[in-house]
């Protein structure tokens, strides 16, 4: 992970979003620039302290996006990665920091629109500032 102010860190599902990264890249779908997508094995693998070492590092929002439910390799590592993500989210709460620079979504491998889509929506209201 870089260490840009104005950078967005994806943790993406190397069986989702990471297929979907590609495939938007073939089909001329790219991510803006400040997105920085980081292939992980599995959403479920993505631990609370990742998260905020990508905050602390200096990232404006972090998003993990998982397989659908019931699409998990693992089970139920998306599951997990939704707790994860919304304890994150508690805990900026808690500290008065804004809970929204931290997001969790589903995704299948083969959509591409979808994730230029989501990815544009979590960053579009952290980049305002």
């Amino acid at each position: 992970m870089g260490e840009r102010q104005d950078q967005i860190v994806v943790f993406c599902c190397r069986h989702s979003s990471w297929r979907a990264a590609a495939r938007g890249t073939r089909e001329g779908l790219p991510l803006p620039p400040p997105v920085q997508l980081i292939l992980v094995p599995c959403s479920g693998r993505v631990s609370m302290e990742l998260i905020l070492a990508a905050l602390e590092r200096g990232a404006r929002g972090v998003m993990v996006l998982g397989c659908h439910p019931g699409a998990c390799h693992h089970l139920y590592g998306g599951e997990r990665a939704r707790e994860r993500v919304t304890a994150v989210q508690q805990r900026l709460q808690e500290a008065g920091l804004e809970p929204e620079r931290v997001a969790f979504a589903t995704l299948g491998p083969d959509s591409a629109a979808d994730l230029v889509r989501i990815v544009t929506e979590f960053m579009e209201p952290l980049m305002g500032d």
